[in-house]
């Protein structure tokens, strides 16, 4: 059976080389900056080295899972998932950050992405291979990991709470910009430039209901509410703009 582990890698540069000398002596294998191969007996001494560097431990299963939750509505198992761990020039980095924030995904440290396993959508669909195919045409190489799940319900419910959290503050952001752009309307009446600021608006927007669709079919989160909110915020601004 083969087990992985992720980790967030210290900030302090004097020392990020700690903990992966320290792995290494246990004889675990890099694969990607945070990203490693574990053998199961070690599971715990890597976990104790890592408590503090929110670490995620990841299984390679046979079969395909899909996500579950149990009575009470809390998530148990948020499936299989495919690995992207990937380098790429850092004049390219934006592009690929873009396609990502469009792309149901869980960011687990830097670089190292999982996404649903391409099971949970049709070819043409596929985000894996959409993400492979811009990295490498961007100079880019990349490593795949497939069937993988995480271990841990702490883990789980850790993932889920940063995908709403990411998806939340990006609603709030785009509602405070848009108020914003209201007020500097009706005070200055530069109807031009609050135009083109309000299509930018719009465009967030739109990449924001796109996401939220993505993770409701995947992991079955409502994020109604917020995109509700968020839709009324964009509608109150164009309708000041456009009532001229």
């Amino acid at each position: 059976m083969t087990f992985y582990v992720v980790y967030r890698a210290p900030r302090n540069n004097k020392n990020r080389g700690v903990v992966p000398n320290e792995l290494r002596s246990l004889g675990c294998i890099q694969l990607h900056k945070s990203l490693w191969e574990l053998q199961e007996e070690k599971i715990k001494k890597v976990l104790q080295i890592l408590q503090k560097h929110e670490p995620i431990l990841l299984r390679r299963t046979r079969e395909i899972r899909k996500p579950e939750r149990n009575r009470k509505g809390v998530m148990t198992d948020i499936g299989s998932l495919s690995i992207v761990a990937y380098n790429i020039p850092n004049g390219k980095r934006k592009l690929v950050n873009r396609i990502l924030w469009k792309t149901p995904c869980i960011p687990l440290c830097r670089a190292v992405y999982a996404l649903p396993h391409r099971h949970a959508f049709s070819d043409k669909s596929n985000p894996v291979d959409t993400l492979l195919k811009l990295i490498k045409a961007n100079e880019g190489n990349v490593k795949v990991i497939s069937r993988i799940v995480i271990e841990d319900s702490t883990s789980i419910q850790q993932v889920v709470n940063e995908i709403e959290e990411r998806i939340k503050q990006e609603a709030s952001d785009i509602i405070a910009l848009s108020e914003r752009l209201s007020a500097k309307t009706k005070e200055n009446g530069n109807l031009a430039n609050s135009s083109k600021k309000l299509a930018n608006l719009r465009q967030r927007y739109l990449t924001l209901k796109k996401a939220t669709v993505a993770y409701e079919k995947w992991l079955k989160l409502n994020f109604s509410k917020n995109m509700l909110k968020t839709y009324r915020a964009i509608k109150k601004t164009r309708d000041l703009i456009e009532q001229d």
